[in-house]
């Protein structure tokens, strides 16, 4: 059976994406182990080297691909699996043009793991800025304002996107959401009545031998030292608004006799950003910087290593909990909201409008009740792996019938 995996930015330094591929292809290799596995990925040799698959150009992302060879290869596999992510929201016409193609000649399609947020991508979505948005905005002067041209556009293209993620989700043969928040997003666009809940495949992830990581002596001398160690990694995608804020904070720890580690989960663009945030601390002995190219797995060693981990990506709130680490996140759009309720706990705020007193109370909360983190954690873990399980024998029951 040919399987293609793709639909995600794979290869672009991304460790929660890495992670999730990393888990779906164990989760295939388990469901299917004479599958012939292909990853649709920007870095090929990294990917084959690591996951031991047939790799195929990144197909619908830039820069530049052959739409051709992407046809192709969606028609030569059985299975197209477009393979987690928050997609649905964040880049929806990517995947879905090649679900699109994949339902017209006649591949198989799942949607494993994908999320969506409550609104979608206003990068794409919103009229920025610009020629068209001044002419609309005159139109909009013209009627005297009684009518928002450029609202209206914006709601025609959001009402399209909808419309398409509706239809292509149910000419699928399986879509597994990665939560309940997911589906009712989902639901939102259209009924969509065969989709179920699964979880983020990430939370199958195990730890890389902790020996076997190559750090700085001085990352090493802090993730080894007895000091309460706080992780730290801010998206480069969307910066916090007030930085110095966050900087003062940091120093009021390092002062407190904590250290910071800033933990990128992308070593092109968040890794800059983190050495950027360090020197600009006062108290920047009391901190270090995990950098380099790091795999899921090396990261999730890394992450247990610390006592508490505050984030914006939430693939490291994902991977901190699953070995228990308590957490805190920042909203950058509702997945992490969305993932942070099971645990009964709030974002402290958003990057746009960061709440430092919030997540001071939860640092100190959180720090002196490991157990009872522990605990709530350990419950949450088990119910998505429940999710999973349940998953993957949808998955079986498809496979086994192609």
């Amino acid at each position: 059976m040919d399987i293609l995996l793709g639909g995600v930015p794979f290869g672009r330094n991304n460790v929660g994406d890495e992670a999730i591929l990393e888990c779906v292809v164990g989760i295939f290799r388990e469901i299917c182990p004479q599958g012939r596995i292909t990853v649709s990925t920007d870095n090929p040799a990294e990917t084959e080297a690591r996951l031991g698959v047939q790799t195929v150009p990144l197909f619908g992302f830039k820069p530049p691909f052959s739409q051709q060879q992407m046809e192709d290869c969606i028609t030569k596999a059985d299975v197209f699996v477009w393979a987690g992510a928050t997609g649905l929201s964040d880049y929806p016409e990517i995947p879905l043009g090649m679900l699109e193609i994949a339902h017209r000649v006649g591949t198989k399609t799942v949607v494993w793991g994908v999320g969506m947020n409550d609104k979608l991508n206003p990068y794409i979505y919103s009229i920025l800025p610009g020629k068209r948005r001044a002419l609309l905005s005159m139109l909009s002067w013209l009627t005297l304002k009684r009518i928002d041209f450029v609202a209206r556009r914006e709601k025609e293209a959001e009402d399209r996107a909808r419309a398409k993620i509706a239809a292509e989700l149910n000419r699928c043969d399986l879509v597994v959401l990665r939560d309940p928040e997911t589906l009712a997003a989902v639901h939102a666009c259209g009924d969509v009545p065969r989709a179920i809940v699964g979880a983020d495949s990430a939370e199958l992830l195990t730890p890389a031998d902790w020996n076997g990581i190559t750090l700085t002596r001085e990352a090493r001398q802090v993730l080894e030292s007895n000091a309460r160690k706080i992780g730290l990694c801010i998206s480069a995608q969307r910066q916090l608004v007030h930085e110095k804020e966050l900087i003062d904070f940091l120093d009021r720890l390092a002062d407190r006799d904590y250290r910071i580690i800033f933990l990128p989960m992308n070593h092109s663009t968040d890794a800059p950003l983190m050495e950027n945030l360090r020197e600009r601390m006062r108290n920047h002995r009391h901190s270090a910087v995990v950098g380099g190219r790091r795999t899921p797995r090396e990261i999730l060693a890394i992450a247990g290593k610390l006592d508490l981990v505050i984030s914006s990506r939430l693939h490291l709130l994902i991977l901190a909990s699953v070995l228990h680490v308590p957490i805190i996140g920042i909203s950058r759009g509702s997945k992490v909201d969305n993932f942070l309720m099971p645990f009964g706990h709030t974002s402290a705020g958003s990057v746009d409008e960061c709440n430092f007193d919030h997540m001071q109370s939860e640092l100190d909360r959180l720090i002196d009740s490991r157990e009872e983190f522990e605990e709530v954690s350990t419950a949450v873990h088990e119910m998505l792996l429940q999710r999973l399980d349940e998953a993957k024998q949808k998955l079986a029951g498809l496979l086994a019938s192609c």
